[in-house]
């Protein structure tokens, strides 16, 4: 694959202003799943806010995106001509696929485009640890970004605006949540014209039906037009959430202070969670809040790795996590330190979860 001529930059999409009654209208660029790839819980009391074990009839359920991510193949800058490696990338398939490898049970919900690199992002997905069968192929293009930086810079373009980003929402989001004890949403998905109602729906869902609701705030400055609306969004999902991931841009994104406290901020003021606030190569803060107040603190310090690209790093921080929460472990600087872990071996590799290795599917 080589890049060929110009290549114009094209951003995430700006949202409207948010119809909270309505789907985002976006997803009538998209009719309904073509087909599904081929692939061949309870709640427990928890300390923490949940000591749950893998005792789930089916796991993790993770909801979100999916998209093509492009490199140059020889690890330097893209020019004419370059010659590219491909990765499936996205939030939610990163963080699917790193819980998946720690051990857990994991299903993944998202689309890929009908053209031949989603053929090959199914095909790579289907084969895979995680299972694929509510991986959707949408009539709609696939979601590309490409890696413009040298190592160690986080500098991407995307192509997203009329591609299939995000997922095709459930009809039953109840039904859809009710055999897993746990389920994963990702904030780059909350923009109105991405997914931002059938997102507050399936953590309204699995709150009332019992399944403890994951989020990851994933702020994108080019996906908001202002800290605030990022906030009103947030707001919409989070007092349904028992387990937070945060990075400290995020809250930058946000508007808020880049600290635990400012993270509170964010939270009904009786609620109860536990939280994790990365900060690069800096120590994860994590914090147990109960009845609106931070009850408990830990932090942890990062391995020091050589960066290959920062892509991925806090979505295998996330899986790493939810898959060790699954197994029991509830002490927080141990999972800030299994999340670290993860993150570290996700920074130190060219893709975000095959560890150095060039996807070889035809395209």
């Amino acid at each position: 694959m080589s890049v060929e001529g110009t290549v114009s930059r094209q951003k995430y999409p700006q949202p409207r202003a948010p119809d909270p009654s309505d789907e985002p209208a976006v997803r009538g660029h998209r009719s309904k799943p073509r087909s599904w790839v081929d692939s061949s819980a309870s709640r427990a009391d928890d300390p923490i806010v949940g000591d749950t074990a893998n005792d789930g009839p089916r796991g993790l359920l993770v909801v979100g995106d999916a998209t093509i991510d492009l490199y140059p193949a020889d690890g330097g800058s893209v020019a004419t001509g370059s010659g590219l490696e491909w990765h499936v990338g996205g939030t939610a398939t990163n963080a699917a696929r790193w819980a998946a490898a720690a051990g857990c049970a994991v299903s993944l919900v998202t689309d890929v485009g009908s053209d031949a690199l989603g053929a090959a992002a199914a095909r790579r997905l289907a084969s895979g640890p995680v299972d694929a069968s509510r991986v959707a192929r949408a009539d709609a293009p696939s979601p590309l970004t490409l890696y413009t930086g040298t190592a160690g810079d986080g500098e991407w373009d995307a192509w997203v605006a009329g591609s299939c980003y995000g997922f095709t929402p459930p009809e039953d989001p109840a039904s859809l949540v009710a055999p897993y004890d746990w389920i994963l949403l990702e904030g780059v998905t909350l923009p109105a014209e991405v997914n931002r109602t059938a997102v507050r729906r399936l953590a309204r869902a699995a709150g009332e039906r019992g399944t403890r609701v994951a989020f990851d705030l994933n702020g994108r400055r080019n996906q908001w037009d202002t800290a605030v609306a990022y906030r009103d969004a947030l707001r919409d999902v989070l007092p349904y959430c028992d387990l937070l991931f945060a990075g400290t841009d995020d809250l930058a994104v946000a508007g808020v202070e880049p600290t635990p406290t400012g993270l509170l901020g964010l939270l009904p003021s009786d609620h109860s969670a536990t939280a994790f606030l990365t900060d690069g190569g800096d120590a994860t803060r994590a914090i147990r809040v109960d009845d609106g107040e931070i009850r408990e603190r830990a932090t942890a310090a990062p391995p020091s790795v050589s960066v290959a690209t920062a892509a991925g790093a806090g979505d295998a921080f996330a899986g790493a996590v939810l898959a060790a929460r699954r197994e029991g472990v509830s002490d927080l600087r141990e999972l800030a330190a299994i999340g670290n872990a993860a993150g570290a071996a996700a920074v130190e590799t060219v893709g975000a979860f095959e560890a150095g290795a060039r996807e070889t599917d035809p395209l």
